[in-house]
């Protein structure tokens, strides 16, 4: 969702796309709606007759800043390592 801020998925393709339950997925995605990180939005109708109309999360703008935050504290990128000297070269 960062890379994209047009993107939107429903809840049932982010709980395949994290392999999470569906409690756990809808749980987090009622936290960062109420903290106002996503928009949610239910499809107008569903696109075939038995099925149930689906709901779509978007991330916000301060969701996406917030979000880039979070993950950039969380997966520090690490420097790049100096290239080592060959074996036997120059030692």
């Amino acid at each position: 969702m960062l890379a994209d801020q047009d993107l939107e998925l429903h809840g049932y393709a982010i709980v395949k796309e994290t392999r999470r339950t569906g409690p756990t997925v809808y749980k987090i995605l009622e936290r960062l709606s109420a903290m106002g990180w996503l928009e949610a939005r239910w499809e107008d109708r569903a696109d075939e007759p038995n099925r149930p109309r689906r709901r779509f999360y978007r991330l916000t703008t301060d969701g996406r800043v917030e979000a880039a935050a979070l993950l950039a504290q969380r997966r520090p990128v690490r420097p790049s390592a100096s290239p080592r000297p060959a074996l036997g070269h120059g030692q």
